[in-house]
């Protein structure tokens, strides 16, 4: 593996770190050991010598504001003070009624971060340095991160969705200020989130930009944009996409994490056999 490929690596290492925060979303165990480390990861990751903290600072007043941003979203959500994830005993406990702002604090970051990344596989393939086994990875990992986020987002939606239809009834199907705090709040927040990641997907393949279109379908039935197949329940129809993200994930996470573990023993070896030493950075795209 090449010097750049080492470094798009790192900054790719980064975003993982980034993408693995949506985790806390689901309602399972969390480790701390596992929410240190990735604590470490993302604030070490911002310092001077860092391949993502030269870029920054090499890229002065966009390389700042992405910096601030980063660190605003690590202090909310891994902060002593964070009221979203607290230590408790040797585990993290999560206010789940609080998913939306970890989906707040990741969505955007991570696309900014992620542009790092692709502007680095384009300056390497200007410079005849780019390598199939990190284009691969980064390939898979736009599939998985866009799956991961629909998937986590779209059963958010689909809860709160149900409030809505739940206070809509309890009115007689009058708007109130409690059913016009959830569109404004939650719905139209969380189908931002899933448009937004659409909208800025990397991926070209026909089954995972229709498995992402059916997302968005199934946004505007429920806002009234578009007619139900079939005139399906919301409850079959919200079956119906969870199901299919569901089985999609089966499928793009293990071949990510094949090509992960490739990548990251190569870059194991590399690292044993030059201790204390860092790659060398590239001229850098600016940001």
């Amino acid at each position: 593996m090449n010097q750049t490929s080492q470094f798009i690596f790192n900054i790719y290492h980064y975003l993982l770190n980034l993408r693995d925060t949506l985790e806390y979303a689901l309602p399972r165990e969390h480790e701390l050991l596992m929410f240190e480390q990735r604590k470490k990861v993302l604030l070490q990751g911002l310092n001077e010598g860092s391949a993502l903290g030269n870029f920054l600072i090499q890229n002065k007043e966009n390389g700042e504001k992405i910096k601030n941003a980063l660190s605003e979203a690590i202090d909310e959500l891994y902060g002593d003070d964070s009221t979203v994830l607290k230590k408790a005993g040797d585990k993290i406990r999560v206010d789940h009624t609080q998913n939306l702002k970890i989906f707040e604090v990741i969505v955007g970051n991570s696309e900014s971060v992620r542009d790092i990344v692709y502007g680095y596989l384009n300056f390497a393939r200007s410079k005849g340095e780019l390598e199939d086994e990190i284009v691969d990875l980064v390939k898979k990992d736009e599939v998985l991160y866009r799956t991961i986020l629909a998937t986590l987002v779209i059963r958010e939606f689909e809860k709160s969705f149900a409030e809505f239809q739940k206070v809509m009834t309890d009115n007689k199907g009058k708007p109130s200020p409690q059913s016009n705090y959830i569109v404004q709040n939650e719905i139209n927040k969380l189908s931002g989130f899933l448009r937004f990641s659409r909208q800025h997907c990397h991926a070209t393949d026909n089954t995972t930009l229709d498995l992402l279109d059916d997302v968005n379908k199934v946004i505007e039935m429920c806002e009234g944009r578009r007619d139900r197949v079939d005139n399906k329940s919301f409850k079959d129809i919200f079956t119906d996409i969870n199901t299919h993200l569901n089985n999609y994930l089966k499928i793009v996470e293990p071949a990510w994490k094949e090509q992960y573990e490739k990548v990251f023993k190569e870059m194991v070896e590399l690292e044993r056999n030059r201790k204390n030493q860092t790659p060398s950075e590239p001229s850098e795209p600016k940001a």
